[in-house]
């Protein structure tokens, strides 16, 4: 029996390309549709608004409107004070306010984002494809602890249980990135979060999966579908040959501030590519596969990248020089409207098969894949092989 997991990384307004993908592999079909088609679903961040949006039964492009309308996203991207804002162009001060994105995410959600996690369970709720209800998780950081923090809509056998925590609680929680971006941890019963990509888990699937070997289904049987937000992957310094100097790794110089913004980046930032990596090898082990080829992980996500074309590292296919340099300098929350349309030309241009999707492992020398797919249509055609989501 093949339990099929949907794992849907953080990533703010760049989450709309996971949107944006979820259209093109199921048509603008109700969420809880899409749903029905995985045993168990895990978000973060940006991933867990798009989860929300499942849940509350949106089409897919009810759901890119969360994020391409200006008005959507100034209200969960709710600015600090005037002076505070003032302060934010220092890296070390935050722009944007914990209980402003609260009161939007609610004005989003409506009256089912006050509905507890547990309540998404038995009479009423999706079932999956094995006919069991489909499990929702959400992760997140408790700020008391310093441990990660799961939502989930159903008990383990290792002793948790289903949380009461509202819907709208959890995504707010999950989506809290601190230091540069919100101003506060969220509160909810006593307990702090923040982003669960500073538990790192930026990319949720190793979570999804645990909780499901944990429930004992056995790893031979778990294929898993990674949707990402988008990772921006530049020309080595040290490339051969040379690349252009838009289209390689900057080389930032250390010091206080620099240090402090690249530390708030990579938290935020977290890199997928260990978690579908270590996915990969662990289901592939499960099933004597060779963990060198392809497997029961199929990851989707466009990478920024240069391409080499006989011999020339060129900017990809349906983007322009302008384009792509915006995409580089374009942060998580992206609330300006020409960075949200520059988004969402990287999305067209992968669905296009023209921006590269990110594979499972990366060549660091030119950056081509040492494993999984390239282009998105060759990997969307292998999620709906035989044995994955077919």
């Amino acid at each position: 029996m093949v339990h099929r997991i949907l794992s849907l990384d953080g990533g703010g307004a760049w989450a709309l390309i996971e949107a944006t993908a979820l259209r093109d592999l199921f048509g603008d079909v109700p969420g809880r549709e899409i749903l029905s088609k995985f045993d168990l679903a895990v978000a973060n961040s940006g991933g867990s608004i798009v989860l929300g949006g499942l849940i509350e039964n949106m089409l897919p492009s009810e759901i890119i409107g969360l994020f391409d309308q200006q008005s959507n996203r100034q209200a969960i991207f709710a600015k600090t004070s005037l002076i505070e804002n003032l302060l934010s162009h220092i890296p070390i001060f935050p722009k944007y306010s914990t209980a402003g994105k609260l009161n939007g995410l609610t004005r989003v959600f409506g009256t089912i984002g006050a509905q507890p996690l547990s309540s998404f369970a038995g009479g009423g709720w999706v079932p999956g494809p094995n006919g069991q209800d489909v499990k929702v998780l959400i992760v997140a950081f408790d700020y008391g602890s310093s441990r990660a923090k799961f939502f989930r809509s159903y008990g383990t056998a290792h002793g948790a249980t289903a949380d009461n925590v509202p819907l709208v609680q959890a995504v707010h929680a999950s989506s809290d990135a601190p230091i540069e971006f919100f101003d506060a941890p969220t509160q909810w019963n006593n307990r702090r979060y923040w982003d669960g990509a500073m538990a790192g888990l930026n990319n949720p699937l190793l979570s999804g999966l645990v909780d499901l070997l944990g429930e004992g289904v056995a790893p031979s049987e778990v294929v898993a579908l990674s949707l990402g937000t988008g990772t921006i992957k530049l020309a080595p310094a040290q490339a051969v040959p040379p690349a252009p100097k838009a289209l390689s790794e900057p080389q930032t110089k250390p010091g206080v501030l620099n240090d402090l913004e690249k530390a708030g980046g990579c938290i935020t930032d977290d890199p997928p590519d260990m978690a579908t990596f270590a996915a990969h090898v662990m289901l592939s082990a499960a099933r004597g596969q060779d963990p060198t080829v392809v497997g029961p992980v199929v990851r989707l996500s466009p990478v920024v990248r240069p391409i080499l074309i006989d011999g020339a590292w060129v900017v990809p296919p349906h983007l322009d020089a302008q384009q792509f340099q915006k995409l580089t300098e374009t942060g998580m929350d992206a609330v300006e409207q020409d960075q949200v349309e520059v988004i969402a030309a990287l999305a067209a241009s992968w669905l296009a098969d023209g921006a590269r999707n990110q594979p499972i492992r990366m060549n660091s020398d030119d950056l081509s894949s040492s494993l999984g797919e390239e282009v998105y249509s060759a990997a969307k055609a292998r999620w709906f092989s035989p044995g994955m989501g077919a």
